[in-house]
């Protein structure tokens, strides 16, 4: 018994090191630099490494050289079994208005082992508020209106359903 102790006790140390010391920045310049072959270009002006999240303050994504989102706070946090992204204060270019909402308050995605295929997704804005899920194997996103406030300029893009208005799409 103490022998599984011991090994236990090393698993979990080694596991704890190796999210303290992950070089979380070099993976984040490394997303950038795989976006850059898809003409994605992120440029923030301050990034903050914490023991087990990194933080990016005011960024701007440029997709094909226009400057279409702005993004307030983005934090990552990963324990590798469980990782979650947190986007908030997003606006985005009123070229895109009529297709989404103007200004969003907030956008959290998390990703566990348990449900490998799925990513759960939330959020709320001007509009109302959201759930959902993003299908990895299936490659599809669904998307649930809880509360539609003023959604007219995108409400086309919307079905109705039994429980409320809900959004479907592939990629």
């Amino acid at each position: 018994m103490q022998m599984v102790k011991k090994i236990l006790l090393i698993l979990v140390a080694a596991w704890v090191a190796f999210i303290l010391f992950m070089p979380k920045q070099n993976l984040y310049f490394k997303l950038e630099e795989r976006l850059d072959k898809e003409d994605i270009h992120i440029n923030e002006t301050h990034i903050k490494e914490g023991l087990f999240n990194l933080k990016i303050d005011d960024a701007s994504i440029y997709i094909k050289g226009i400057n279409l989102i702005q993004i307030k706070n983005l934090t990552f946090f990963s324990l590798l079994f469980y990782s979650q992204v947190q986007l908030e204060e997003i606006q985005v270019d009123q070229s895109l208005s009529s297709m989404l909402p103007h200004k969003i308050k907030n956008i959290l995605l998390t990703y566990t082992v348990v449900s490998p295929q799925h990513l759960s997704l939330s959020g709320e804005g001007t509009f109302g508020s959201f759930k959902g899920e993003i299908n990895l194997v299936k490659h599809t996103i669904h998307l649930d209106f809880t509360e539609l406030n003023s959604a007219e300029t995108f409400k086309r893009y919307l079905k109705k359903g039994e429980e409320g208005w809900y959004y479907e799409t592939t990629f």
